[in-house]
């Protein structure tokens, strides 16, 4: 499919350029993984996709959900987490799976994500999750709304934003969707002290994202 760009003056009034395409979750930083032992069909494949991609995330939050994917030539038949500091259960799902809120004590979090095969082979990949208490900074992010793409043609159909940032460039932990085309400015709260790193998105009807815009970095007092 043929992306179409939109213009767009996004961040403290920073300019870019985004391509609204079959691209959803486009960005920096590759998906991690783990394979797990060979079977009678081959190894299994744990993806950790949402609500980041690294081994290593942060959030201020009590809970969090996690999403992912999870390959063997035999079939998934079960995915299921454990939390080293309390908690266990399973994910809905096979191939594609998100848990239900994970219960996450403050400090670091060791999640494992395991996948059983049909065949009874299992494989395991463990995310750190570190509960940060609350700050209390907050950053005000404006932008202008896109009105073309990049054919030219008219977006018509715009239907929100989504604004990610975490505390390393290229590295975003958080993610806030705002389903209302017509907000152009936001509030991100609970910031601790230190450097930011926030890039936005544009999404249409059809659910179709555009890739993020540039970085902007951003120091809480």
């Amino acid at each position: 499919m043929k992306y179409n760009a939109v213009s767009w003056y996004v961040l403290i009034v920073m300019s870019c350029a985004l391509a609204l395409g079959a691209c959803s979750g486009s960005g920096p930083g590759a998906e991690n993984g783990a394979v797990g032992p060979n079977g009678a069909g081959g190894p299994i494949t744990i993806t950790i996709t949402s609500p980041a991609s690294g081994d290593d995330m942060e959030t201020p939050d009590a809970s969090v959900i996690l999403e992912g994917t999870a390959e063997s030539n035999n079939g998934i038949a079960a995915v299921s987490w454990v939390n080293n500091r309390g908690g266990q259960g399973y994910a809905s799902g096979s191939t594609s799976w998100k848990t239900g809120g994970i219960p996450l004590k403050p400090g670091n979090n060791s999640v494992t994500i395991t996948a059983e095969d049909f065949a009874g082979v299992t494989a395991s990949h463990t995310v750190v999750i570190n509960r940060e208490s609350g700050g209390s900074g907050s950053v005000t992010l404006s932008w202008t709304a896109p009105t073309t793409r990049e054919d030219g043609s008219p977006l018509t159909d715009l239907a929100g934003f989504r604004i990610r940032y975490g505390r390393m460039s290229e590295i975003y932990d958080y993610e806030i969707t705002i389903d209302n085309p017509g907000t152009l400015t936001y509030v991100v709260e609970g910031l601790k002290p230190g450097a930011w790193y926030f890039v936005a998105s544009a999404f249409d009807s059809s659910g179709l994202e555009s890739n993020f815009s540039n970085e902007v970095k951003i120091v809480v007092k």
